[in-house]
């Protein structure tokens, strides 16, 4: 299942589209995968989208309005919301120390 996300990470990906994927119910789903994992489906997203956010703003001149959308962020708005959440600094923030 980790590996459908990761594939899919810049997709649309719902809880009940992996619950699908694994033949159980969302409820059974989310426990199962929380038990595993040690976080919810969501969680385990959004932690995803924000790391690739990281690699693609060290690695790369994307803006982050390109980097929102590769990794599967609404808009730009929300990427940053996001990683600041998980981070504790803007991504342009995150950027400037990166490259200083």
């Amino acid at each position: 299942m980790r590996e459908h996300i990761d594939t899919n990470i810049d997709q649309r990906i719902s809880v009940e589209a992996l619950a699908k994927l694994a033949n159980l119910s969302v409820c059974y789903f989310v426990r199962a995968f929380k038990q595993s994992v040690g976080t919810t489906p969501h969680d385990y997203l959004i932690r995803q989208r924000v790391e690739r956010t990281m690699r693609l703003l060290s690695d790369t001149d994307m803006p982050l309005s390109e980097i929102a959308l590769a990794t599967g962020f609404a808009d730009q708005s929300h990427c940053a919301r996001r990683f600041r959440q998980h981070v504790g600094m803007s991504p342009r923030g995150y950027r400037w120390c990166r490259e200083g």
